[in-house]
C-alpha cells in the first residue's frame, strides 16, 4: 500500500480538479491567474531532512515570447540557522580587456586615457535594416554625433579591442564558488555557467549562465532556451547542505528568494544580448560638490570636493551638477505617481488607486518573480525507528510495520528511503540492507 494516495479518476475529472487547485493557488496569493506575463521565474518549495547534505534547490523558468540564451539570478536564503549553499574558495584569474582612447600631444607615442572594452554583438552585413550576419567582438561604441539631454547621442561607431595594441591585465580575484547541477534542467549543456556566494557566507548566490560564448547563426553553437516553456522542467538547481535540527524546532521553514532590487545581479538576454523583462527610462542624475578652497570666494573655487546630498548643509551645496541618464528598470507590476518618478511594488492592481493621494497609476509589468522555500522535515533520513541512528533496526521496523501490523513510522516521509517512489515496501527494505551492508548509496527520501 502506498502511504499517500495515487490518484486515478477519469481525466475530465483530474482536469476539472487541476484547474480548482490552480485557481485557489491563485487566490491564495492574490494573484489574477487571467495575466499571461511574457516571463516568469520562481524557486520551487521544496522539503529536507535535518543535517541532509546535497539538497538540490530548484529554479524554474515560464517563457512565452522569447529564446532565454543568458540569465543572471541572485538567491538568498532567510535564515542562517536552516541551511548554507554548497561553496569552495577559489582563486579566480580576471581578465580585463582596455582600449586607448588619448594620448600625450607631446608624446603621442604615451596613452593618457583608456576605457574598459566589452563584449558586443556587431553586425557584419546588413540586409536594409535587417543584420543577417554578426559576431561578439571586445570594444565599446564610441559617440560621434553628441546631442543634448534627453539624448546625449544620436549616432555611435563600435571601437574594436585590437591585440598588440590595447593592453590586457590579469587579476587574481579571491571568490566562493558555488555548487550547481544541470543534470536534465534546461541549462544542460551550456558552454558557461559561474557561479558566486557575494558574501562569502554561503547564504547567497549568484549564478551566471549563457548558452554559447561564440559567433551566432549559422555557426554550431548551443542553443539557447526555445519558447514557450511552462516550468515543467527546472532551469537549474543549486545544492546545499541542511544543517542538524533538533525535533523541538517549530520553526522549520526558510525563504529562498531571487533579489532583483539590483538590475546587474537579475537579467534574461536573447541570443543577440538583448535584455528580456527590462524597459529603458531617462532619469535625472544629481552630483553634489562642495568647495573647499576658494580663490575668490563664491566666484573661483580651486579645490572642488564631490560630497553626498545629505552632507550639504541647510543653505544647500556650493554646485549641483544634473545630467540625464539611460536606465534600465524590471518591466514588473508597479503602482505609480502620474510623473512616473516614484512608484510601488507589490500592489494588486485593485489597491493602486488610492496611492499617491488618489492618483496612481498602474503599470502591468511583462515579468513576474516568485519566491520559493524550504522546510526542514522532522526525522533523518533512513532512521526509520527515530532513535538517533541508522542501523538493523531501522530494517526491523519497517519489516514489522509492512508484514506484521506493526506501527507506522513516526515521520512516513524518512522511510521512503529509495528515491522518494511513493511507497514504503520491500525495495525500501533492500535499500538500507544495501546501503548498511553492501556499501550501497545513501538513504533518498522526498527531501533530497
Amino acid at each position: 500500500m502506498p502511504y499517500r494516495p495515487i490518484i486515478s479518476w477519469p481525466k475530465p475529472l483530474i482536469s476539472f480538479v487541476f484547474l480548482l487547485i490552480v485557481l485557489s493557488a491563485g487566490s491564495i496569493y492574490g494573484e489574477d491567474l487571467t495575466r499571461m506575463y511574457d516571463l516568469e521565474v520562481y524557486v520551487g518549495d521544496t522539503t529536507g531532512s535535518s543535517g541532509e547534505q546535497n539538497s538540490a534547490i530548484s529554479l524554474y523558468l515560464v517563457n512565452r515570447t522569447d529564446t532565454v540564451a543568458g540569465f543572471n539570478l541572485w538567491i538568498q536564503l532567510s535564515r542562517p540557522d536552516i541551511m548554507e549553499f554548497q561553496t569552495s574558495f577559489d582563486i579566480i584569474p580576471y581578465d580585463i580587456y582596455y582600449i586607448y582612447t588619448a594620448w600625450d600631444p607631446q608624446n603621442p607615442s604615451i596613452p593618457t586615457d583608456s576605457v574598459v572594452a566589452s563584449p558586443y554583438w556587431v553586425c557584419n552585413q546588413w540586409n536594409g535594416d535587417l543584420c543577417v550576419d554578426s559576431s561578439q567582438e571586445l570594444g565599446y561604441y564610441k559617440c560621434i554625433t553628441p546631442n543634448s539631454p534627453p539624448d546625449p547621442c544620436t549616432d555611435y561607431v563600435f571601437v574594436p579591442w585590437t591585440a598588440g595594441i590595447d593592453p590586457v591585465y590579469t587579476e587574481l580575484k579571491e571568490a566562493w564558488v558555488g555548487n550547481v547541477d544541470t543534470t536534465n534542467t534546461l541549462s544542460s549543456g551550456w558552454e558557461m555557467i559561474t557561479t558566486r556566494s557575494i558574501t562569502g557566507t554561503g547564504q547567497d548566490m549568484l549564478i551566471t549562465a549563457f548558452a554559447d560564448q561564440q559567433g551566432p547563426p549559422p555557426d554550431t553553437r548551443t542553443k539557447g532556451i526555445g519558447y514557450p516553456q511552462y516550468g515543467l522542467k527546472p532551469l537549474i538547481k543549486i545544492n546545499g547542505d541542511i544543517f542538524a535540527i533538533d525535533d523541538t524546532v517549530t520553526n522549520r521553514s526558510a525563504k529562498v528568494m531571487i533579489n532583483a532590487s539590483i538590475l546587474d545581479y537579475f537579467g534574461f538576454s536573447d541570443e543577440v544580448g538583448n535584455s528580456i523583462g527590462v524597459e529603458s527610462r531617462y532619469v535625472e542624475h544629481y552630483t553634489y560638490f562642495m568647495c573647499e578652497q576658494w580663490l575668490i570666494p563664491d566666484e573661483i573655487c580651486f579645490y572642488w570636493n564631490k560630497v553626498m546630498q545629505i552632507e550639504c548643509p541647510p543653505e544647500g551645496c556650493d554646485s549641483i551638477h544634473v545630467d540625464t541618464l539611460l536606465r534600465g528598470f524590471l518591466d514588473v507590476d508597479e503602482c505609480c505617481d502620474p510623473s512616473g518618478e516614484e512608484c510601488i511594488k507589490g500592489l494588486e492592481e485593485w489597491q493602486c488607486a488610492s496611492q499617491f493621494g488618489g492618483t496612481g497609476v498602474w503599470h502591468a509589468g511583462s515579468i513576474l518573480i516568485h519566491d520559493g522555500s524550504i522546510t526542514i522535515e522532522r526525522g533523518t533520513c533512513g532512521d526509520i525507528n527515530n532513535d538517533g541512528s541508522i542501523n538493523i533496526m531501522d530494517v526491523v521496523y519497517v519489516i514489522n510495520y509492512k508484514y506484521k501490523g506493526g506501527p507506522e513510522p513516526l515521520y512516513m516521509g524518512m522511510a521512503d528511503v529509495n528515491h522518494c517512489d511513493g511507497y514504503i515496501n520491500i525495495l525500501d527494505v533492500v535499500y538500507l540492507i544495501n546501503y548498511k551492508y553492501k556499501s550501497g548509496p545513501l538513504p533518498d527520501c522526498c527531501g533530497k
